[in-house]
């Protein structure tokens, strides 16, 4: 009795696998995931996202074409997760107030590491840029369908998103510029005037 228990736990194993049990494709799934990830940062310790290829990703992930496919459809969207899933937490929507984002932490994060977003906004295409400014403005938007009283009803939702990204982005290439010798809270304090002044009811 007891041998035949253990033959039929070893047998629903084996068929779990065949079938594609889900722990264990979804351990090696995050597993990928996590290599790509980590080659991707690591590479624009070295050059910018405009010179970065797939197939660079691939050969430092030691992962192939496929697998990277598998995951991501593009390198933009393999940007477009790691944004989502690092950078956008650290924008705190707060729609009662005139400038509409507490941006300190994500302001902390550039000042920590200059070179990533030196890497991801520079190049000639600026591919990273469009990247970063889609989604946040995709990130805003979806705050945005609940009114705020802070911002003047007569502008519409689409150019206070746009506004309010290119602000943030500005202060983000100010900083870049200068070295980096303002602190989040100087950044904060600057986009919080620019956005506040354009945007009053």
């Amino acid at each position: 009795m007891s041998g035949m228990k253990q033959k039929s736990k070893s047998v629903s194993k084996a068929d779990a696998r065949r079938h594609g049990d889900a722990k264990p494709a979804d351990s090696r799934a995050v597993r990928t995931r996590a290599q790509i990830d980590s080659a991707f940062a690591m590479l624009l310790h070295c050059r910018s996202y405009d010179n970065m290829r797939v197939s660079d990703i691939t050969k430092k992930a030691g992962v192939g074409r496929a697998t990277f496919y598998a995951h991501f459809t593009s390198k933009d969207d393999l940007l477009r997760s790691q944004l989502q899933r690092v950078v956008l937490p650290m924008l705190r929507v707060q729609l009662a107030e005139p400038f509409l984002m507490d941006c300190r932490r994500f302001f902390e994060h550039v000042r920590t590491a200059p070179h990533i977003y030196k890497a991801l906004m520079g190049g000639r295409e600026r591919n990273g840029i469009r990247v970063i400014r889609e989604t946040f403005e995709q990130h805003l938007e979806s705050a945005l369908i609940t009114p705020s009283r802070c911002i003047d009803g007569t502008i519409p939702p689409p150019l206070v998103k746009r506004f309010v990204i290119s602000s943030l982005l500005g202060v983000v290439a100010h900083t870049l510029n200068s070295g980096g010798k303002t602190t989040a809270e100087e950044m904060q304090r600057f986009f919080q005037k620019l956005v506040g002044s354009g945007l009053s009811a």
